[in-house]
């Protein structure tokens, strides 16, 4: 499939001609011409299909990309105009496929009726047509995945089973083909994202969070500080479950009011302070008392969404999820360990990458779709992991170098009864390293090692560093250069400095870090 040159038709028709079935399907009028030429200079009878353009539409996020404004394939003219052509050429029995694509993730088993009992149609009238080679029926892709479990048609999900599917494809094709009076094709299905999207998962690993409201201060009463501080300051200790929204709506306007006359010189950078802390005190006394509300009003809602912790991830959305922020496609995404432990924390992720995109804020929702996740809270000194499933259909290919990132570090896991576990590790892929993402844009990483030891030399001869600290630099130039892009939580550096060193990180971490 797809748009192919003089190169891919000669090397198709090369495999015909080792014995390979080998079908080329044309999707412009073009290539049955290049086709044919090539045929005759290589002395070799093609195997040639055809993409039919529907009318029929996809269903869900891909809707556009079938009907008859399709990128790819003949109208019904060009399909006519084409088998015309390979009979006056005398290649009318190298046409063995008729071929069809509605788009990928159709939510509506309806939609898949109506594509395959319009492609049959056209098969039969064909057949009948005289196009007896005519064998093959391939009906694309286009089988969904259930990635949000809500079974519907959600463009997350497909309103049917894989069972449906199968006997809705078999019982249209024989309808027509009993109606139309021709033999019943071989059918070929291309359901690429079906067979492929469970057999990947990310693994992502959570450093840290940002919690809105927090206050790394002791923002303690003063009485020298403005009305409005004190105002917040009675408005949180009176707040009950019967005023509360009361409670709310004052926190607005006196932090509005606090902004104001802080622009025109009048509140100061401290009380500033302490109103945007006591606005977050109030929100998150409200947003605490939801537990015990029946009906939730949609502005307490949208404090929740405010007050949602944003987990910090060890990743690229750009690179591992292009899909979540190109088209908003949803995955399922949970912790995959501490399962015995209830979640407490709302949460939203965002990546490592200086793109304020990378985040993601939109998660799967038997009902609807939710704005935040429940997290754990994290645990000082100990790691938290998220599985991000179902990334197998298009994500590690589609992933480029935003942000020079590369590719993650990959494990093949196979279950197997009679290990330990009842898994083994067959092979672990490690993750490109900086100086190969480097080189692949033109930056060579010997090079940049020798411009550093001539400037450490440099620095060495003016006496700035002493030999043996030029040595390590250097290494541990090199060391980072043969490392991860991703961060590397082995070496965990405090907020103080360097006195978390870990003490097993290459040879020079320490004095570079100092």
């Amino acid at each position: 499939n797809g748009y192919k040159d003089h190169a891919v038709i000669k090397l198709a028709l090369m495999a015909v001609k080792l014995g390979r079935k080998c079908l080329i399907v044309v999707e412009k009028l073009t290539e049955v011409y290049q086709i044919i030429q090539v045929a005759k200079e290589m002395g070799v009878r093609p195997l040639i299909g055809m993409r039919s353009k529907l009318s029929t539409k996809g269903s869900g996020k891909w809707e556009s990309s079938g009907g008859e404004l399709a990128k790819f394939g003949l109208t019904t003219p060009e399909l006519l105009a084409a088998i015309e052509f390979l009979k006056t050429e005398g290649y009318a029995d190298c046409f063995k496929l008729l071929h069809f694509h509605v788009g990928s993730q159709v939510t509506n088993i309806r939609t898949i009726r109506d594509a395959v009992k319009e492609a049959t149609r056209i098969y039969a009238q064909l057949v009948k047509m005289g196009c007896s080679s005519l064998q093959y029926l391939d009906v694309g892709g286009g089988l969904g995945v259930d990635y949000d479990g809500s079974h519907t048609d959600f463009d997350s999900s497909m309103n049917y089973s894989l069972q449906e599917y199968c006997s809705d494809v078999v019982y249209s094709i024989q309808e027509i083909c009993k109606d139309e009076n021709v033999s019943e094709p071989i059918i070929v299905t291309e359901s690429g994202r079906a067979v492929a999207a469970h057999h990947s998962v990310l693994i992502v690993n959570i450093f840290g969070s940002i919690e809105n409201g927090d206050s790394p201060l002791k923002l303690a009463e003063d009485p020298n500080e403005h009305m409005i501080v004190k105002d917040l300051r009675e408005t949180l200790a009176g707040m009950t479950a019967k005023n509360m929204m009361e409670a709310l709506n004052d926190a607005i306007v006196r932090k509005e009011e606090a902004l104001q006359m802080f622009r025109h010189g009048v509140v100061k950078l401290q009380d500033r302070a302490k109103v945007e802390y006591l606005f977050w005190q109030i929100c998150r006394k409200l947003y605490s008392a939801t537990h015990y509300m029946r009906y939730i009003p949609e502005e307490v809602e949208r404090v929740g969404k405010m007050l949602a912790d944003q987990y910090l991830c060890n990743f690229s959305i750009f690179q591992s999820m292009p899909d979540h922020w190109a088209i908003q496609q949803l995955f399922p995404i949970m912790p995959i360990h501490r399962l015995d432990e209830e979640p407490s924390r709302d949460a939203t992720l965002v990546d490592i990458t200086c793109d304020s995109d990378g985040k993601v804020s939109k998660f799967i929702d038997l009902r609807d779709v939710k704005e935040t996740i429940k997290l754990h809270a994290l645990k000082e000194g100990e790691p938290y992991y998220v599985g991000l499933f179902m990334t197998g259909a298009y994500q590690d290919i589609m992933g480029d170098l935003h942000n020079l990132f590369g590719k993650v570090n990959e494990v093949h896991v196979f279950l197997d009864e009679t290990e330990p576990g009842g898994y083994y590790i067959e092979e672990v892929i490690p993750g490109n390293t900086i100086a190969s993402v480097l080189s692949w844009i033109q930056y060579v990483p010997a090079h940049l090692e020798k411009e550093v030891k001539d400037m450490i030399d440099r620095k060495v001869r003016e006496g700035v560093i002493k030999p043996r600290e030029g040595v390590e630099f250097q290494n541990f130039y090199e060391s980072v250069l043969r490392g991860y892009t991703y961060i590397d939580s082995r070496v965990p550096v405090s907020a103080r400095g360097v006195d978390l060193i870990d003490q097993s990180a290459p040879t020079g971490t320490q004095e570079f870090l100092q």
